[in-house]
């Protein structure tokens, strides 16, 4: 009893509440269309360095508020599997399991030791979920969100932290290391965007796999192809799963689609079946011709079971209707477009390091944040799709059904 009133304290309750605000409202202020980059690096400090001090008991707490302010959305697509009931039991597990690893940083017995875990917890993907990374506090601040950088901060704050003597201001300064001028460089050319057509669809998701909608869903997007190509445009760009069925296996479409891609390149999302296992793909026709790109990173639980195969198959039976894992290519797919070279991406991929190896000059990103909608989901995808381009001077050309439609372009 002893051991839990020190866990559910008023303190440690309202300190690791108020220390999970500040890690987590650059996303509702990023959200909003506020951008304020002094206030969101002093947020920032401000919660490396309660992460830094907080006893595990308010760490505890601390993690528990932050993976709910941050991933409180992933519930919401239990909606559409008439699971209603387990979003709160969702948001509540997500709290818990973020919970679990501050508390485990919280008892680590040096403060260096605790910073050196912060410095590196966004290798470790809980079920294979990489969305949890600190150094996403300083996208678009005016400290660098590198690795390098957010390992100087912590060193500065930890220094500052341990050191007592009035000489503890003095490692303040390593922050002018971190320092990065915000300096947006696009590698896509002006002339090339707009050449390009991005259609951004709104279609719910419960009427997105809904038979009797397909022949809607496809006609949409067969008059926003003869839109783009009325516009006099080079290239359409259409979101991930637009066609809402295994492609290659309707012959008439695809026909369709190949003849279309006389007059103008078009990318789409839909489904591919080898004949016997499912892929998450995207479509790239052009000049009569198709080539297939299958998703390499896959959304844990919704995608593919993260957990032990005869584990993963009853979660499968028991809540998904029997769904079966998709499979995944190999490696990531770059092709050529309007004489440039780019790597695909579909939705939860385009956040992860795997996609971004050989720092891509360019990337065509497709997304599906029905799922999600309404919510900060897209708002946080974003953010770190910006990450991304930063890290990796990549720029990004995101593609939604739902939010999220844009251009990200490295900024540092």
């Amino acid at each position: 009893m002893k051991f839990l009133s020190r866990y559910f304290s008023t303190p440690s309750i309202s300190l690791g509440f108020l220390s999970a605000i500040t890690a987590s409202a650059f996303i509702y202020l990023y959200h909003f269309g506020l951008y304020w980059p002094l206030l969101q690096t002093i947020l920032a400090l401000a919660t490396l360095l309660l992460w830094l001090k907080l006893p595990a008991r308010t760490l505890f707490w601390s993690g528990f508020f932050t993976g709910i302010f941050w991933f409180w959305w992933i519930g919401l697509s239990f909606r559409y599997y008439d699971l209603s009931w387990m979003i709160p039991l969702v948001i509540v597990a997500i709290g818990l399991v973020y919970a679990l690893i501050f508390n485990l940083i919280g008892v680590l017995p040096s403060l260096f030791l605790r910073a050196a875990a912060f410095g590196l917890i966004e290798f470790f993907h809980p079920f294979g979920f990489d969305w949890f990374r600190p150094a996403l506090l300083f996208t678009g601040s005016y400290l660098g969100d590198g690795l390098i950088d957010l390992w100087i901060i912590l060193a500065a704050l930890s220094l500052f932290a341990a050191v007592r003597t009035p000489l503890r201001y003095l490692p303040l300064a390593l922050l002018i290391l971190a320092y990065q001028p915000r300096v947006p460089h696009s590698t896509i050319p002006e002339a090339t965007l707009q050449a390009i057509e991005p259609v951004q669809t709104a279609i719910p998701q419960d009427k997105k796999w809904d038979p009797r909608y397909k022949n809607a869903i496809i006609g949409l997007n067969l008059q926003a192809i003869d839109n783009a190509i009325a516009e006099g445009k080079k290239a359409v760009i259409l979101p991930e799963s637009a066609f809402p069925l295994y492609l290659n296996m309707d012959i008439p479409l695809v026909q369709k689609l190949l003849k279309k891609s006389e007059k103008i390149t078009i990318l789409t999302g839909a489904l591919f079946t080898d004949g016997r296992r499912p892929y998450n793909s995207t479509y790239l026709f052009e000049k009569g011709r198709m080539k297939v790109m299958n998703k390499v990173v896959l959304v844990p639980f919704g995608e593919a079971s993260p957990l032990p195969k005869w584990m993963g198959r009853w979660v499968n039976r028991i809540f998904f209707d029997g769904a079966e894992d998709y499979a995944t290519a190999a490696k990531p797919y770059d092709f050529d477009m309007l004489k440039l070279r780019w790597r695909n991406a579909i939705c939860y991929e385009a956040t992860s390091d795997r996609l971004y190896e050989g720092n891509p000059k360019r990337m065509i990103a497709v997304s599906n944040n029905a799922w999600f909608t309404p919510s900060t989901q897209a708002t946080l995808q974003r953010l770190l799709m910006q990450l991304q381009a930063d890290r990796h001077g990549t720029t990004i050309l995101h593609v939604t059904n739902g939010p999220g439609t844009g251009v990200v372009v490295p900024e540092y």
